[in-house]
C-alpha cells in the first residue's frame, strides 16, 4: 500500500487534475439541482472535494520546497 507522501509530483498533479474535474462536475449537478428544484442539493460534496483539492496541491508545494532546501 502506497502512502500519499510516497507519490510524484506527477502522480500528485493527476491527483489534483482528477479531483478538478470531479470538482467540476459536482457544481454543474449543484446548478442544475438548484435551478429545477429551487432549493440547494443535500448533501454537497463539492466543499469535500475541495478541501482533498487543497491537500493534495498543499502536499506539492510542500514537497517542492523540501526538495529545493535539501
Amino acid at each position: 500500500m502506497t502512502k500519499i507522501t510516497d507519490l510524484s509530483d506527477t502522480e500528485l498533479q493527476y491527483m489534483e487534475q482528477l479531483l478538478g474535474n470531479e470538482l467540476s462536475k459536482e457544481i454543474e449537478v449543484r446548478k442544475t439541482w438548484n435551478t429545477k428544484n429551487h432549493y440547494y442539493k443535500p448533501l454537497d460534496k463539492s466543499n469535500q472535494i475541495l478541501n482533498c483539492m487543497n491537500a493534495v496541491k498543499n502536499l506539492r508545494n510542500s514537497q517542492k520546497l523540501k526538495a529545493q532546501k535539501w
